[in-house]
């Protein structure tokens, strides 16, 4: 039996070669109504949640689940740049929320802790 090959983005599609975290998405969630109803804003948060998913070393994961990831502040803010400020995010956090894009699993607000997230694929039933 055969290797199967590792998939090779093409030039257009990076500027590294390999080792580099994907944030692909595929048609039918692009034609949903759901993803329809998102601002520009929330779906480019949705691609930098996806993109830190599947960027994290399985050691940095939390611990309770593995479809679990971390996005907080730190991250969205002094890492990737997005968000001037705090009101923004929230707003497209909740938004991707309440169109099933993801759950919020834990919060880290009173504890102090890093908040935990969670990809849905409750925008099948969003209309």
């Amino acid at each position: 039996m055969a290797r199967k090959r590792k998939f090779q983005p093409k030039s257009f599609e990076t500027m590294i070669s390999g080792g580099e975290p994907s944030a692909s998405i595929y048609a039918s969630m692009l034609k949903s109504p759901a993803w329809k109803k998102l601002k520009p804003r929330a779906q480019i948060l949705y691609l930098y949640m996806k993109m830190q998913y599947y960027g994290v070393k399985e050691k940095d994961k939390p611990e309770r689940n593995p479809l679990y990831f971390v996005f907080n502040e730190g991250i969205w803010k002094k890492t990737y740049g997005l968000y001037t400020n705090n009101k923004s995010f929230y707003q497209d956090r909740d938004m991707l929320v309440k169109n099933g894009f993801i759950e919020i699993v834990e919060t880290g607000k009173t504890t102090r802790t890093k908040n935990i997230y969670k990809f849905s694929d409750n925008w099948h039933d969003s209309s």
